[in-house]
């Protein structure tokens, strides 16, 4: 059983990189002009307005705008994931999610510890009578 796959319009600007899935699928350009570098196999492509380029599963691509002061447009659509990629994908984004949360309250959690470290730190005064260390 495989889920909907969902076609995306992507505007690149100059200077910007578009990563493509390695789920692979098929991107369209719609405007501009791009230059594409697929793996090392493949090697780079200039693609212009209507080029289809169709990447696949576990492909390394990328895309960029070369048109000098001007975007691209391209047609993302990624290959349709597998239910039980889907089940294994969705739990990880859980979990990296719960993980910055919870490193986001560490760190607060520190930072206050440490501010109320240097307050009492501040507020320790030593009186005559405290002994110092040192035997007589």
């Amino acid at each position: 059983m495989k889920s909907q796959a969902t076609t995306r319009l992507e505007q690149i600007r100059p200077g910007e990189v578009f990563h493509l899935g390695r789920l692979g699928g098929e991107m369209t350009v719609m405007s501009g002009r791009v230059w594409m570098t697929r793996g090392q196999v493949n090697g780079d492509h200039f693609l212009d307005p209507g080029d289809t380029v169709r990447i696949d599963v576990d492909e390394c691509a990328i895309v960029e705008a070369i048109q000098r002061g001007g975007s691209a447009t391209v047609l993302w659509t990624p290959r349709a994931q597998t239910l039980v990629g889907r089940m294994v994908e969705e739990p990880l984004l859980g979990l990296a999610f719960i993980t910055r949360v919870a490193a986001r309250g560490l760190a607060a959690l520190a930072r206050r510890t440490a501010a109320a470290a240097r307050r009492a730190q501040g507020c320790v005064v030593r009186s005559p009578g405290m002994a110092t260390g040192s035997s007589d």
